[in-house]
């Protein structure tokens, strides 16, 4: 009986044993076929950069805007300048902007109509 219980005790930890070595295995070609491709992907980008010929959008790594290290920023015209301050002039009359301090002590901007704190660019609720 003993005899029985030892044959199958060893059967159960080889037979656990081939399947740990199978995942391993698997994942362990997983692992060498993605350093595969970050290889292929690096030479790539090296190679491109070598010659000359420009970086695919992934390889990329100037975020600048318009691709450029600067914006061009244009003055604005006197009438654009008079029309945003009719804008503003008429903003501050009809949301009418005061400023309180709450419970803890934190200055916040009360309004006097509706949605007043947003933008022309944020309409969130309307």
């Amino acid at each position: 009986m003993r005899i029985l219980i030892a044959i199958s005790i060893v059967a159960a930890s080889l037979s656990s044993a081939s399947a740990q070595f199978a995942m391993d295995h698997g994942n362990a070609a997983a692992a060498a076929q993605a350093a595969n491709v970050e290889r292929e992907y690096q030479n790539a980008k090296a190679d491109a950069i070598r010659n000359g010929r420009p970086l695919l959008p992934s390889q990329q790594t100037n975020f600048a805007v318009g691709g450029r290290g600067m914006v061009k920023v244009i003055p604005r015209t006197p009438e654009e300048q008079k029309a945003d301050e009719a804008a503003q002039a008429a903003w501050s009359a009809r949301c009418k902007p005061t400023v309180v301090e709450d419970s803890e002590g934190l200055r916040r901007v009360k309004y006097a109509e509706r949605d007043c704190d947003l933008s022309r660019f944020n309409t969130a609720g309307n």
